[in-house]
C-alpha cells in the first residue's frame, strides 16, 4: 500500500482524489440519467455505477438534484467552449460563422444519446434543470443582444431585437426536443440546415448573431 504523507496517497493529494471521485459521480450520473431517466437516478444507483460508497457521494453533492444541475452546467460549459473554439477558426463571413456555431452546438448536444436525452428530455421533468435551461437560453440571448447591429441591417428597436433573439435561441432547443420525440418530418441535418437559414435571415434583419465571445454565466 502506498504511503500516505500530508494527505497524499500514491502521489495524489486529498483534494485531487476528491475531484476524481466527483468526476466519476458526474459520469455515473450521465450514464444513469441518460439511459434510465431521472426517476432511476437515486444515490444508490449512481454510486453503484461509479463504484463508490454513498459517503463519497455526499462529500461532493447534497443530493441527486444538485448533481444533475452540476452535470447540466458541465455539458453546457463544454458545449460553449467547443463552439467558441470552432468559431475562432471560422472565416469572417457572418453566415458561415453562424452555420459553424449552430452545427457545433447541436453536435455537442446530440452526438451522445445520453447527453441528448438528459439535456433535451429529462430536464423537462425537473424544476431545477428547467431553471438552468432557461438561464442557458437567456445567457445566449443576452450575448446576442450585446453585439452591435451589423452595417446595412435594418434598424430595429431594442424590444424587437430581444424578441427575435429569444425566439431564435429558445426555438433551437424546442426544435431539438421535438426531434428527440420524433415529432418532426425532417431528419436532424435538414432541420439544422433550415434553422441556420432562419438565423442568417434574422441576423440580416436585426443585426444580431450567435455569440463570437464567451457568454457570461448567470446565477441559478
Amino acid at each position: 500500500m502506498p504511503a500516505v504523507k500530508g494527505g497524499s496517497y500514491g502521489g495524489v493529494s486529498a483534494s485531487g482524489r476528491q475531484e476524481e471521485r466527483r468526476r466519476r459521480l458526474l459520469a455515473a450520473g450521465l450514464q444513469v440519467m441518460g439511459t434510465e431517466g431521472l426517476a432511476a437516478a437515486t444515490v444508490r444507483a449512481i454510486c453503484r455505477e461509479a463504484g463508490l460508497s454513498s459517503r463519497f457521494f455526499y462529500e461532493s453533492f447534497p443530493g441527486v438534484e444538485e448533481l444533475a444541475v452540476a452535470l447540466f452546467d458541465q455539458i453546457f460549459t463544454q458545449a460553449t467552449e467547443t463552439v467558441l473554439a470552432a468559431v475562432a477558426e471560422a472565416p469572417p463571413d457572418l453566415g458561415e460563422r453562424n452555420r459553424i456555431a449552430i452545427k457545433t452546438f447541436v453536435r455537442e448536444l446530440t452526438d451522445d444519446p445520453r447527453v441528448a436525452r438528459f439535456t433535451l428530455m429529462e430536464s423537462l421533468g425537473s424544476e431545477a434543470l428547467a431553471r438552468r435551461r432557461l438561464a442557458m437560453v437567456r445567457t445566449i440571448t443576452e450575448t446576442m443582444l450585446q453585439r452591435k447591429q451589423a452595417p446595412g441591417a435594418d434598424r430595429k428597436t431594442g424590444s424587437y431585437r430581444e424578441v427575435a433573439a429569444t425566439v431564435v435561441v429558445g426555438g433551437l432547443i424546442e426544435l431539438l426536443v421535438a426531434w428527440m420525440h420524433g415529432m418532426t418530418d425532417s431528419d436532424l441535418p435538414h432541420l439544422v440546415q433550415d434553422y441556420v437559414q432562419l438565423c442568417n435571415e434574422v441576423a440580416q434583419t436585426t443585426g444580431s448573431s450567435l455569440p463570437a465571445g464567451r457568454p457570461e454565466a448567470r446565477p441559478s
